[in-house]
This record gives C-alpha cells, sequence and structure tokens, in this order.
C-alpha cells in the first residue's frame, strides 16, 4: 500500500462536538457504501437512529491507537447528562440492553463536519465493529456551588483498526438539518 499525501487545508479549526448525537443498534444499517473515503449511501427504517442530547460542550470524542505489525485504537464517546431523572434512567437502561449486542454512532463536530463510526464497508473491518462498551458514572457533587455535578457521565467505547467515517455533503446536511428519516427526531 502507498503512502498517501496530506496538504492541510487552511481554516479554522473549532474543537468539541455538537452536543447531539445519535445513536442506533448494531446491524439496523441495512445498505452502506463508500466512495473517496466518505459515506454515499446510509439506509436504515425511518426513525432508527435515536436522537440523545447532552449537556453543551461535554460531548468528547476521542481516539488512541497503536500501530506495529497489527494495531487498533481504542475510541471512546463521552457525553454529560446534568439532573438525573427517571427519562435519563429509561435511556441508560436502554442503552446497557443493547450494548452487548452493538451501538453505532453518527455525532457532529464543531466544525460541521459528520461521522459514522460502529459500521464501515465491508473491506474495511467486514462492515461491522460496533460500539461494544459502556460506563456509566454519577456524580452528585457536594455543595451547591460545586460546578458540572449532580451528573451522568457516559462513556462509549469501542476498538477499531479504522477512523471514523465522514457522511458526504448531502448526507451530512440532512442530519445537520434534521430532515434524515433514518433519525427519530421527536
Amino acid at each position: 500500500m502507498a503512502i498517501a499525501n496530506y496538504t492541510k487545508t487552511c481554516g479554522k479549526n473549532t474543537p468539541g462536538n455538537r452536543k447531539q448525537f445519535f445513536i442506533a443498534p448494531s446491524g439496523a444499517i441495512t445498505v452502506l457504501t463508500e466512495a473517496s473515503e466518505l459515506i454515499t449511501v446510509l439506509t436504515a427504517p425511518s426513525g432508527t437512529f435515536k436522537k440523545v442530547r447532552a449537556d453543551i460542550d461535554t460531548v468528547q470524542v476521542t481516539s488512541d491507537g497503536t500501530f506495529t505489525t497489527s494495531g487498533g485504537m481504542q475510541q471512546n464517546l463521552i457525553a454529560k447528562f446534568s439532573m438525573p431523572s427517571t427519562e435519563l434512567n429509561v435511556w441508560l437502561d436502554s442503552v446497557i440492553a443493547q450494548i452487548n449486542c452493538g451501538i453505532d454512532i453518527i455525532h457532529i463536530d464543531a466544525n460541521g463536519k459528520v461521522w459514522l463510526s460502529g459500521i464501515t464497508s465491508f473491506a474495511k473491518e467486514g462492515k461491522t465493529r460496533p460500539w461494544n462498551s459502556f460506563q456509566e458514572q454519577l456524580d452528585s457533587g457536594l455543595l451547591m456551588t460545586d460546578e458540572g455535578m449532580q451528573a451522568v457521565t457516559c462513556t462509549f467505547g469501542r476498538l477499531s483498526a479504522y477512523d471514523f467515517t465522514e457522511l458526504n455533503p448531502a448526507l451530512s446536511d440532512a442530519v445537520k438539518a434534521g430532515t434524515s428519516t433514518f433519525i427519530d427526531w421527536s
């Protein structure tokens, strides 16, 4: 395999991610096509991906990889949800029930790029390498002045040999506009 060229495009870079991301059970995507390292077709039943809204400035995506003759990346999506509630507990229970079978995730970074993970083209990872670990931590804090406390921090995790895959402009625009039919916007 040849080494690719890379020339950085000059422009403003905004760290972070949008507070909203989308999760679906692994295997729900029925058609996935990739061309030029972009997802060009993503087909799933209507409303398959569920909208998740975390606290602002708390969604973080990490990827830590080591490669020699083999290797992979430990990838994480971390999000914080303040004010625990029955509704949050119901969502947590649904994630815990699904995580052993895997989850696919779509997230939007602060630069407006839309990324899919948990599934790739068949040529890369045999199609599916889902998010298959989940951790939740509640920290109530001690004092009424403890900033960022009384919140649940959730960490989705997976091991992969590939970076997240960007959706092409048409798919990305539909996600950002709230018109993708494979997302439950309610």
